[in-house]
């Protein structure tokens, strides 16, 4: 979600840099960067992963006045590479969504947490949540962190730019988000949607190459 810089006050593009760099540092502490030098076929699901994001995001529609939709992929890329390094990857993307699509880079920090940051977060939660002896079935992981995860991730996108834009003052933009509120049940079913399939696909296919899904997990005795 891109948010026009002219729009917030001049001190929020700024808190919002520094948290990023600091959510960016610790996500680079914890990437296993000796495991994937070791696993150059992860280096290759990395950069797959990042150039079908940016594709994602570039086939954008155009709906509601002055609103622009596009799906974002976020929940399979996390589960698929993992919550620190789906964080540092989304953020080269999102550097190079924003240089193509010609917009000013003073947005680039408040639009990381609503593409980057909070969905890679979610999806990371939801994840771990379903982690539990009671839910020992692959089909768990797959509807949860899939499909549903993907869904929640819209709504928590949704819920922080209203709180975003009443706390800035932005009162004409909150009165409009909430008449077209509706379209955002279509936008979590699409979202759920698309991260479900591609979830249930590499879990079913290739559960190698799924990060987050423990084999001996779900599938061991």
């Amino acid at each position: 979600m891109y948010i026009d810089p002219a729009l917030l006050p001049s001190w929020l593009p700024l808190l919002t840099l520094l948290v990023m760099l600091l959510w960016l540092a610790c996500a680079a502490w914890y990437v296993p960067w000796v495991a994937l030098k070791e696993a150059p076929s992860r280096v290759h699901l990395v950069a797959g992963g990042s150039v079908a994001c940016l594709f994602l995001w570039l086939m954008n529609v155009r709906g509601i006045e002055d609103l622009v939709f596009h799906l974002l992929g976020m929940t399979t890329l996390t589960l698929m590479l993992g919550w620190s390094l789906a964080t540092l990857a989304g953020t080269v993307v999102l550097l190079v969504y924003l240089v193509i699509s010609d917009l000013s880079l003073a947005g680039f920090a408040p639009a990381w947490f609503f593409t980057v940051g909070a969905p890679a977060a979610v999806t990371w939660a939801v994840g771990r949540c379903l982690y539990r002896s009671e839910l020992r079935n692959p089909f768990v992981f797959i509807l949860g962190a899939g499909f549903a995860g993907g869904a929640l991730v819209v709504l928590v996108d949704a819920v922080l730019a209203l709180c975003l834009f009443s706390a800035v003052g932005l009162g004409a933009w909150t009165a409009r988000a909430l008449e077209v509120f509706p379209v955002l049940f279509l936008i979590m079913f699409s979202e759920g949607f698309v991260n479900g399939m591609c979830v249930s696909a590499l879990a079913v296919f290739y559960p190698s190459w799924m990060k987050t899904l423990d084999e001996n997990f779900y599938f061991g005795e």
